[in-house]
């Protein structure tokens, strides 16, 4: 609902003082490049039939970032990216159903990431990778954090990772948020019944 990719049937969404929800398609679009998402499952989310490269290209093409026929322009950026996220070049003809998903996570970081946006969602990145791999992908997200000064949403159900990554917490139960508070007073003092089961 924040990104419009579902639309909201009331409230706000107040983005650099704007409420994005006036915005018409156009205006949407371009905002777009400072609101990118990052997706539960790395799988589903990367369409099989393209490459890692060209998964990585695709904002910046959809975006006007460059034209299709820059094409070394586009590979630098592309390279670069993978770069950044720790992708090894060797994948970058690789296709999704050949990598791991801890691999497949870092191409979705890098597609979020190539755009420069001000602000990622972040919908359970990890929860659908093994326990390591779900620390190096925290770790990156947090590196890049510190690096590019992005602010996330970071949607989880396990607060062991909300208290790595997050600064501040909302708990929502039912459909409504029942507690805010910065990370160590919720873990020190929680309130509601359903963060403390939590």
């Amino acid at each position: 609902a924040i990104l419009r990719l579902r639309e909201p049937t009331g409230g706000k969404v107040i983005f650099d003082g704007e409420n994005i929800l006036e915005y018409d398609k156009q205006k949407m679009k371009q905002k777009r490049s400072d609101m990118q998402i990052i997706f539960q499952d790395p799988y589903s989310s990367l369409n099989p039939r393209m490459t890692v490269s060209q998964s990585i290209a695709a904002p910046l093409l959809i975006q006007g970032v460059y034209k299709a026929n820059e094409k070394d322009k586009i590979q630098k950026k592309v390279d670069e990216m993978m770069d950044l996220v720790g992708l090894a070049k060797r994948f970058a003809n690789s296709y999704p159903h050949e990598l791991d998903g801890g691999r497949r996570q870092r191409i979705g970081i890098a597609r979020a990431l190539s755009l420069n946006p001000k602000f990622i969602v972040c919908d359970e990145p990890v929860s659908a990778l093994d326990v390591s791999i779900q620390a190096q992908v925290l770790n990156l997200l947090k590196e890049l954090q510190d690096k590019f000064g992005t602010a996330y949403l970071f949607i989880a159900h396990d607060l062991s990772v909300v208290q790595h990554i997050s600064d501040r917490v909302a708990v929502m139960y039912l459909g409504k948020m029942v507690e805010v508070s910065d990370w160590k007073t919720l873990y020190s003092e929680p309130h509601h019944p359903y963060t403390q089961s939590l």
